[in-house]
């Protein structure tokens, strides 16, 4: 019956289809009329939806006014210093007299010719390219004045769900208009040449001068002049460092342009075509203080922007409302974390160079860089010119000088061979680290990586695989389903037949006994984690998660115990904030406050708590089972740094030492941090390397003990009602012994009281150099997702490598 309904319509639509092609073919004239009438109309219809702000509020002109002389937003600490600014596309701000004629001349001369005829649209540069570009498919080069690429520089281009490119063109025109009827042409032309981009990350001509040839633009050439303006058509492609001769073509085209239109004589066109002569300045990127903070802070400010709106219906903007950003970093802890994250990052770098691996790849590290070594473009031209392997083998091996990014300095030269440089690029290590008020969710320290200038990805909030430190969610959702401290389970290697053979192991490769549930987190043992996560159902954890602060997709699947999810260093510090507090979830949060330029407050921030994750009595027992992760097991490392406060936490390492985490409480504060690669193919040799307890707990651990020092504490103790857990954390027996035993054995925590005093009275502080390393066997290392699985399971975002 259906089909035969479907068969009719479709009989239907043919029949009126035929009609309408008989109908055209027996009135072409007309059917082109009507064809041409609703086109018109169309259109019309798109400049109407367009100019009401259906693809985007067109900027009003008020606000188009101030973009001549932007003023700059203030982000402060906490303490109301200034701790850094937002400009108009980090743009130069060039006056006029510093844009000569040679600059402007050639300006209109090839990119918009009748500039000083039109209003901001020139009717005949559109008919060129109906006529030309369209219809004769010829390259006549595009309509746009300079005007409307002003408002393309200012306002970008925004890719709609259909009709991208005719939408901002229509959108680009009427700015254009409405900055003609602002601005005059002088204006116009110095709005043009300070926000045009010249490639490099470059924006503005008194940068591109100074990069290219070392000197403000008021000094520049005819030729410089030239060069810079024909750089415009594609800052990549004419970059006249990496491509002089493109850039010396294309700086010639620009004076013929200019020769065209009358600006220059021949003479004066014969006399610049000289030769392309750079004075390239390298750009010296530092680190600056809390850059990665700041572009966390526009993004949140972002988000608050689109919800409240200037009283003139505008969009707050940062780079030129002169808004000033109160928030939440203290200087202090700030300081604290980028001192430990670039030291420990130099000290692991070292490590690297010297011991690093490629576990992944089948022959290991040599074979992956002989691969890398034969991508090399400079070699595939030598073999392409019939050079023998002997030739490019000793072009490999030579050294020379090549650029190298040294953290807070930039790019300095350095003798390597090609073999050298290659590694060195794919086993850089990053890191991140973040410092949050458990409290009231506060950001109060937030480094995103080892240097800014060098890579602008924020390791604080780019997920990665997190390793045993999602284990705690797990255990806290086993107690909350009603499970104990004390509960015994079995160290046996298991085979599930149900997840397709999969066999979980222990880092350490040891079975036999049975840890209770607090020794089993202590040492990150995966068979008891992997049964405790199957006891309490997968469904409960990732609902445990959530309510902690995990927005990231999880996989539902029981690997996830060991870390073979991705997750950000936000989001675990988060949840991590939730165990620190006693119970209740908290939302971090960087701006405290946002004030106009006349001071008025705009917005105010307000902790906000969104309820409990668990119990106080189960909270408090993952405290109580986190501090004996530092006290006797993979966290034990931290006890070296002699913090007088019983902070708690959990390591994280991931396959093959690929990342490597660790996260620290007190009951005020969380510190997370994590150390890694970007290229996962490379990885530290061993685990004793590689291992969160050896990469990130050093960093979280210099925070916490340059904040003990403070006169005024911030940091308080956990306070427990036991010293404790009354029961051995592992015994040899199976678990039911286990359990039987720990009912009646009287001698267990008198062992530990006599243990304890003797620490005391030795006073021995843990080896903490982490260049040197920690050697197998002197603490337990946290397991790794290596060892989550074992066989081939459908599981998305895992990234196992």
């Amino acid at each position: 019956m259906m089909f035969e309904g479907v068969k009719k319509v479709l009989a239907q639509t043919w029949s009126r289809f035929r009609g309408l092609f008989a109908y055209v073919r027996q009135h072409p004239f007309k059917s082109l009329l009507f064809a041409a009438i609703a086109g018109f109309c169309s259109l019309i219809l798109l400049f109407l939806v367009i100019y009401l702000g259906a693809f985007g509020k067109l900027p009003s002109k008020a606000y188009l006014k101030s973009l001549k002389n932007p003023v700059t937003s203030t982000i402060y600490a906490s303490n109301k210093e200034p701790i850094g600014y937002y400009y108009l596309q980090n743009r130069s701000n060039a006056d006029s007299f510093q844009i000569k004629s040679d600059l402007i001349q050639a300006l209109v001369a090839t990119e918009d010719s009748r500039f000083y005829e039109h209003r901001g649209i020139d009717y005949k540069s559109y008919a060129r390219v109906l006529i030309k570009s369209i219809i004769l498919q010829q390259n006549a080069g595009g309509g746009s004045t300079i005007t409307q690429q002003v408002a393309k520089n200012l306002f970008g281009r925004e890719k709609q769900f259909f009709l991208s490119t005719p939408i901002n063109k229509i959108r680009e025109i009427f700015i254009a208009r409405r900055l003609e009827s602002i601005y005059d042409k002088e204006d116009i032309i110095l709005l043009y040449f300070n926000t045009v981009s010249f490639g490099e990350n470059i924006y503005g001509i008194e940068k591109a001068a100074f990069r290219f040839f070392n000197k403000a633009p008021e000094e520049l050439t005819l030729p410089e002049s030239a060069t810079l303006v024909g750089l415009l058509k594609a800052p990549s492609y004419y970059n006249p460092r990496n491509f002089p001769e493109r850039a010396e073509q294309r700086r010639n085209v620009v004076l013929s342009q200019m020769l065209k239109y009358d600006y220059i004589t021949p003479e004066t066109f014969e006399e610049a075509q000289t030769p392309l002569k750079l004075d390239y300045q390298t750009p010296k990127k530092v680190s600056s203080f809390s850059a990665y903070f700041k572009d966390y802070v526009a993004t949140e400010f972002a988000i608050w922007a689109e919800d409240n709106p200037a009283p003139d219906g505008h969009i707050y903007d940062l780079e030129a409302d002169g808004l000033n950003i109160y928030t939440t970093l203290n200087t202090n802890i700030q300081k604290y974390a980028e001192a430990a994250l670039h030291r420990q990052a130099d000290n692991l770098q070292k490590l690297m160079d010297t011991y690093w691996a490629a576990a992944t790849t089948e022959g290991g590290k040599e074979v992956l860089l002989q691969k890398l070594v034969d991508q090399n473009r400079e070699v595939q031209q030598m073999r392409q010119s019939g050079r023998t392997e002997a030739e490019i083998a000793a072009f490999v091996k030579e050294k020379r000088k090549r650029r190298y990014w040294v953290i807070g300095k930039g790019y300095e030269e350095q003798m390597q061979s090609l073999e050298d440089s290659i590694a060195k690029s794919i086993n850089r290590l990053h890191a991140g680290v973040i410092a949050v008020s458990s409290v009231s969710g506060r950001i109060m320290g937030y480094v995103g990586g080892i240097d800014y200038g060098f890579s602008q990805i924020d390791n604080v909030v780019t997920p990665r695989q997190v390793g045993s430190t999602f284990k705690p969610i797990t255990y806290l959702a086993a107690l909350q389903a009603g499970e104990d401290p004390c509960n015994y389970y079995d160290n046996n290697l298991v085979t599930y037949s149900k997840y397709e053979d999969w066999r979980p192991r222990n880092s350490n490769n040891k079975y036999g006994g049975s840890y209770a549930m607090h020794g089993a987190l202590a040492n990150s043992i995966n068979t008891v984690s992997v049964t405790l996560q199957l006891k309490t159902g997968t469904e409960r954890v990732l609902d445990q998660a959530k309510k902690m602060g995990i927005e990231s997709e999880l996989p539902n699947v029981p690997s996830i115990v060991l870390g073979t999810a991705d997750i950000s260093l936000l989001e675990m510090v988060t949840a991590y904030a939730s165990i620190s507090n006693g119970g209740s979830k908290i939302t971090p949060y960087a701006i405290d406050r946002i004030e106009d330029e006349q001071g008025n407050v705009l917005f105010e921030a307000k902790p906000r708590y969104e309820g409990r994750v668990a119990s106080t009595e189960n909270i408090k027992a993952l405290q109580k089972m986190m501090e004996s992760v530092i006290r006797d097991g993979t966290g034990s490392r931290l006890l070296g740094y002699e913090i007088p406060y019983n902070i708690i936490g959990k390591t994280g390492t991931t396959q093959n030492n690929g990342d490597g985490w660790f996260i620290g409480c007190s009951p005020e504060l969380v510190v997370g941090s994590w150390v890694g690669t970007f290229d996962k193919r490379v990885q530290f040799a061993s685990t004793s390397m590689g291992s969160g307890a050896n990469t990130a707990l050093p960093i979280v651990a210099s925070v916490f003990k340059n904040l003990s020092y403070w006169k005024r504490p911030l940091l308080t103790n956990f306070e427990y009602d036991f010293d404790y857990f009354p029961c051995r954390p592992f015994v040899e027996s199976n678990a039911t012994e286990a359990y039987e035993l720990a009912q009646t054995d009287s001698t267990y925590l008198q062992e530990l009281r006599i243990k304890d005093t003797l620490a005391i009275l030795k006073d021995k502080p843990i080896e903490i150099d982490s260049v040197q390393g920690i050697f197998p066997g002197q603490m337990p290392l946290d397991s790794i997702a290596k060892d989550s699985l074992t066989i081939d399971i459908d599981i998305s975002n895992t990234n196992i490598d």
